[in-house]
């Protein structure tokens, strides 16, 4: 903001940036819900502060905290708003159609291709296929063969019309296709009744000559490939599709063509096939598109642009510029009103036309910041760090501080709850006869090392040492008796938190000590008649000895006090 943002004339207009300017009588310091303010903050996230309202070098007024602005939000001034420029949009169901470009070749449909095989064992005579290129029509001559078996064959057919057997005349003239003499000479032989030297073989179907590899007086024999036809009556396009896009294109889509070298050729086709495979080097895949060449303007090789109309359905989007993306994923700063702002992680899907899908994250009305969102996403991160960084003061406590003394606030206290759930997930698959998952012990595995840094110099750092080592035995494991073991000794190793440190917050919490009279191993569990793991025999109650009112509390802010103990228990994990 500027330092001359104020005016008294309601009209007028910053000469610099040609803002609007704020008129004198809306310069007071603005109202809150939020509670009484605490201080003010750099409006940059710089780590200074204020008692009193004031601006910065650049004339940009300071933000202020209140009393209750808790959370991963921030918030606010309207003045600050307009600073940043703060610009929010609704995230809102939107039509996502667009035209997608790609590039192809024209490549031969090989549902087209014809390959012609010799039947026969003789010699090729009269070949009228010269030369790859020759065009073929259905049913025209390709070649003459001369071939004794098929001659002696012939010779057998003339023979049963004398002797008038229908079924002999049957079974040889299969025997002759069999060898494969084609119908056309056979019922020219049929009527001439003379026999055929030189068998004529007819083109089955038509098209270009693509290969040819016979020529007049090889000899052949069933099997020997003779020559292949294509025909370009129809033609593919291989289209590369980048990977993000592919989920939208479907088979059946019509496709629109250009050919540089063939502007007279079809400019319509439609999607034939996806291929299933992507190329990891251009993370694009083959798409087929069948293209109409009756004219015959198309060629393989030929260059092809190409463009799907795709993603037509309406979607759940905000617009691009909103979503923010960092090591985490896709995030979005949601305006929640009267100056707070807080961040929120979305799943996004496709982008088109300046928009974003929203796959999750979001629902159609949620407002989110398009513009300015870096500053605000920038100062939550900065809060939530910092309030992280408010962790209870321990460096108060030493070696001989008692348990109950050790300042501890809510926080801690729920994290030190972690180890008593495992505890009760130990008993409880104890009691009811399961293995534990070990990926269950993880999170608490986790806030040991935590936790013995924070109160490395106290009587709570060995309690986790124990800790530690007794929930790391318990995921490996191997029958009942192993866990019973780690049971025992994650609980004696709790024991003098549960009992000097926070005996109250457990008794409150419904949690009871209980020791096996047998082998004088403990465990934990919740208020109801006890279930020895260890053994049959009977069990001895613990009772909580010491009250909280011992214990200091700190919270996050630095009160402290004797009764602030959570009402976070042990989860029964039933």
């Amino acid at each position: 903001m500027h330092p001359h943002y104020i005016s008294t004339d309601p009209d007028g207009t910053c000469p610099i940036c040609g803002m609007d300017l704020v008129p004198a009588d809306k310069t007071q310091e603005p109202t809150s819900s939020a509670g009484e303010i605490l201080y003010y903050k750099h409006p940059m996230g710089k780590p200074d502060t204020s008692p009193v309202p004031k601006k910065d070098s650049m004339g940009m007024d300071y933000i202020p905290v209140y009393a209750d602005d808790t959370g991963s939000g921030v918030a606010v001034s309207p003045e600050m708003i307009q600073t940043m420029g703060i610009r929010t949009a609704p995230a809102e169901t939107r039509d996502f159609s667009r035209v997608l470009r790609a590039f192809g070749t024209v490549e031969t449909n090989e549902r087209l291709e014809n390959v012609t095989v010799s039947r026969l064992e003789g010699w090729i005579e009269n070949l009228a296929v010269n030369a790859e290129g020759d065009t073929v029509r259905p049913g025209s001559l390709l070649y003459r063969i001369y071939s004794p078996d098929l001659i002696a064959a012939q010779k057998d057919y003339l023979n049963s019309f004398r002797i008038g057997n229908e079924a002999r005349i049957a079974s040889v003239r299969q025997r002759l296709r069999s060898l494969g003499m084609q119908n056309a000479a056979i019922d020219r032989l049929t009527e001439t009744r003379q026999v055929i030297e030189r068998v004529p073989v007819y083109a089955e179907a038509g098209g270009t000559v693509a290969e040819l590899q016979v020529r007049n007086g090889d000899y052949v024999k069933p099997g020997t490939p003779i020559l292949r036809l294509q025909s370009y009556a129809d033609v593919w396009v291989i289209a590369s599709v980048p990977e993000s896009d592919l989920p939208l294109v479907q088979a059946g889509m019509p496709a629109e063509l250009d050919f540089p070298s063939a502007p007279d050729a079809p400019g319509k086709g439609q999607v034939d096939y996806i291929y299933p495979t992507i190329d990891p080097k251009t993370r694009t895949a083959d798409v087929r598109i069948e293209v109409d060449n009756v004219s015959g303007y198309l060629r393989p090789g030929a260059y092809a642009d190409i463009r799907l109309n795709i993603g037509g359905r309406p979607r759940l989007s905000v617009p691009s510029e909103a979503i923010l993306l960092g090591s985490e994923g896709a995030r979005v700063v949601i305006a929640e009103g009267n100056g707070r702002f807080s961040g929120r992680a979305v799943q996004t899907g496709i982008s088109a036309n300046g928009r974003t899908e929203i796959l999750s994250g979001l629902e159609s009305g949620d407002m989110v910041v398009a513009s300015g969102q870096f500053l605000l996403d920038s100062e939550a991160n900065l809060k939530e760090g910092l309030a992280k960084l408010e962790a209870p003061d321990a460096s108060a406590a030493s070696p001989e501080t008692p348990l109950s003394d050790i300042p501890v606030d809510s926080k801690a206290l729920a994290e030190i709850d972690h180890f008593t759930d495992m505890a009760l997930y130990f008993h409880e698959a104890l009691r009811d006869g399961y293995d534990i998952d070990p990926l269950f012990v993880d999170p608490a595995l986790a806030l040991v090392p935590v936790l013995r840094d924070r109160y490395a110099n106290t009587k709570l750092a060995p309690v986790m040492d124990a800790t530690q080592t007794a929930l790391a035995a318990a995921q490996d494991a191997t029958d009942r008796e192993d866990l019973a073991t780690q049971l025992s000794d994650l609980v004696e190793a709790l024991k003098p938190w549960l009992l000097e440190g926070a005996p109250q917050h457990y008794s409150e919490a419904g949690l009871v000590l209980y020791r096996d009279t047998a082998t004088g191993r403990y465990w934990l569990q919740e208020e109801a008649k006890p279930a020895n793991p260890y053994s049959a025999d009977g069990a001895e109650r613990i009772d909580w000895l010491n009250p909280m009112a011992g214990m200091s509390m700190t919270t996050n802010d630095g009160e402290t006090g004797a009764d602030q103990a959570p009402g976070h228990s042990g989860d029964s994990h039933d």
